[in-house]
């Protein structure tokens, strides 16, 4: 059994074949050769703590170089009172095992794993629904998850992104983030003084923040503009004004989950601005070709990419990174069984 740490995932991450590997997961929940059902949450209240539980299977090849069939399992614990402690908030693990035999194959640090492949969605939602060539991009948040959006992102358009602008609530936090991305990158990114100066001109916006009201108002949007929303992950929250999901066109990983758990969609159908229908797509369906992505909508239009995360997307980026650690004799072998 391969054991992955953080290290090792960030050694061999591919952030264009990640989002490639994504994509082809989304496309397989919405060809429903992925069995992904409802996660178990185990609440441990004396603790102010919470253990999920989240499996997922692909049926067959989830790509073309893929194996026939990915099964993983990713557990993670939230408790509350470890960064008072001095640890993080979240730990998580992800076991893989072999489809047809159910034997381990390895166990990868989940917290790592997880921002590549929600970094990987955004990248895949920005390939099919944003314009072709975006020059700029306007960034708000500064954690994790702002960086892994922006690298997914770069390595689709590397040929004509030009600048990333960045909006972050910590003035020095947010300059050392945009001076360290520069420099892994290459891509230059400058501190922008609010959401109006980062938006402008803006062809992708992406949203990666904890934020429980819009981060901009919607006139602030350039025409055209495609948002990928990444950070609001209960109802309670939001991070795009209700007027611009109501006139964007909607698409989101999974119907179900966005309805009921994704504040930025919640909130405008309880605001009565949007029903359900507004949903375009699921991302898998435009991948698939069944729903038009960038290509059929109409000149000018926005677009909105709602994303509350999948196990399906755990299972396939888990499985790429197994094989590419393989590949390159990293991790530590553990003789388990």
């Amino acid at each position: 059994m391969l054991i992955l740490s953080k290290a090792d995932i960030l050694k061999v991450v591919d952030w264009r074949a990640a989002v490639e590997e994504v994509g082809q997961a989304f496309a397989a929940l919405a060809a429903g050769r992925a069995n992904v059902p409802l996660r178990t949450h185990f609440p441990l209240e004396s603790q102010e703590g919470l253990l999920l539980l989240m499996p997922g299977y692909i049926e067959g090849p989830a790509s073309s170089t893929g194996p026939e069939g990915q099964l993983a399992v990713k557990l993670v614990s939230i408790f509350n009172h470890n960064p008072a402690r001095g640890l993080p908030l979240i730990y998580g693990l992800v076991t893989l095992f072999e489809a047809d035999t159910g034997r381990p194959l390895a166990l990868l640090e989940g917290a790592t794993l997880t921002a590549i492949r929600t970094g990987a969605a955004g990248g895949a939602a920005a390939k099919y629904l944003a314009n072709p060539q975006p020059s700029r991009l306007a960034l708000f948040g500064t954690g994790v998850q702002a960086e892994t959006q922006l690298k997914a992102t770069l390595a689709v358009f590397s040929d004509s992104l030009r600048e990333a602008r960045v909006v972050g609530r910590d003035s020095l936090k947010t300059a050392r983030f945009a001076e360290r991305i520069t420099a892994e990158t290459g891509l230059p990114v400058r501190v922008a003084g609010g959401a109006a100066e980062a938006l402008e001109g803006a062809e992708i916006v992406v949203t990666a923040t904890t934020s429980y009201t819009p981060l901009f108002e919607d006139a602030m949007l350039a025409p055209g503009a495609h948002i990928n929303g990444i950070g609001s992950y209960q109802p309670s929250m939001r991070e795009v004004p209700g007027e611009t999901v109501s006139r964007a066109r909607l698409v989101v990983d999974a119907r179900e989950a966005a309805l009921h758990e994704a504040g930025d969609v919640v909130i405008p159908l309880q605001e009565g601005l949007i029903g359900p229908e507004h949903i375009y797509a699921e991302l898998g369906e435009i991948v698939l070709g069944t729903r038009p992505g960038r290509a059929g909508f109409e000149p000018g239009e926005i677009s909105f990419f709602k994303s509350v995360g999948n196990a399906a997307q755990d299972v396939a980026i888990a499985a790429h990174i197994y094989q590419k650690a393989r590949a390159a004799g990293i991790g530590t072998e553990v003789e388990m069984f």
